[in-house]
């Protein structure tokens, strides 16, 4: 980048550099689809999201680390002063962000086969670790007892966050008595709601089912939005 002087999603496709971290970072998401997937259909589908997860993932670090290389003169930084700022961003992106995003792959792809395997003739159960650290929020959905086929299950089916350890298990109809809906999805969306200062909510993109949207991570994740993501995801969709 420093050579070139510059960076575009296009350089994705016929840099070395930037292939091999991509390539780098899916293997650490794949190991965790492998080990927990079984449903060779749904598998495929997962490891494809992955894919495109870990190139917007590098996308979105080669695009801020881009934004720095100009100093204030508008002058190409030397290469040393570069690097001790790209530096900070690979801390940033592949220790600080990526020990809950291979967390939540690991629960996501977990409760993804599982959700495979439910069967219509039983109801779902919303469950927690049980523990003090069990987020309030989480706790009032604890023992939520729904169809398979209730929309709660589409926005606020596990994980409901980074580092969320909640799951779902399967109950006999005669066994609970069933949980009124609209009270469910309410608790739903006080679990998935956090606002940040520009008045968004943090959490909202937890709204999402993996084994019934056939995807690891959240659809609407911020390295989604990233400028050039789109050109990023027309090109790793070919």
């Amino acid at each position: 980048m420093h050579e070139n002087q510059n960076y575009t999603p296009k350089d994705l496709a016929k840099n070395k550099e930037y292939q091999d971290l991509i390539n780098q970072t899916n293997d650490i998401f794949n190991k965790t689809i492998v080990d927990n997937v079984v449903d060779g259909a749904l598998l495929e589908n997962l490891q494809k999201d992955i894919f495109l997860f870990s190139g917007l993932k590098t996308h979105a670090q080669l695009f801020e680390a881009s934004r720095l290389l100009l100093n204030s003169d508008g002058k190409i930084k030397p290469f040393a002063e570069f690097w001790q700022d790209v530096k900070k961003i690979c801390e940033t992106y592949n220790r600080q962000y990526l020990e809950p995003e291979y967390q939540f792959a690991v629960s996501s792809s977990q409760m993804a086969n599982k959700w495979a395997n439910f069967s219509d003739d039983y109801n779902l159960q919303y469950r927690t670790a049980g523990d003090n650290r069990v987020r309030d929020s989480h706790n009032n959905l604890r023992e939520t007892t729904l169809p398979k086929s209730d929309p709660f299950w589409d926005s606020f089916y596990p994980p409901n966050g980074w580092h969320c350890r909640c799951t779902v298990v399967e109950v006999l109809p005669e066994d609970y008595k069933v949980s009124d809906s609209k009270k469910a999805i309410t608790h739903g969306e006080t679990a998935t709601s956090q606002i940040g200062k520009d008045g968004k909510n943090k959490l909202e993109i937890f709204r999402f089912n993996p084994g019934k949207d056939k995807v690891i991570f959240p659809p609407s994740h911020p390295y989604n939005k990233v400028i050039g993501a789109k050109e990023v995801i027309k090109q790793l969709s070919k």
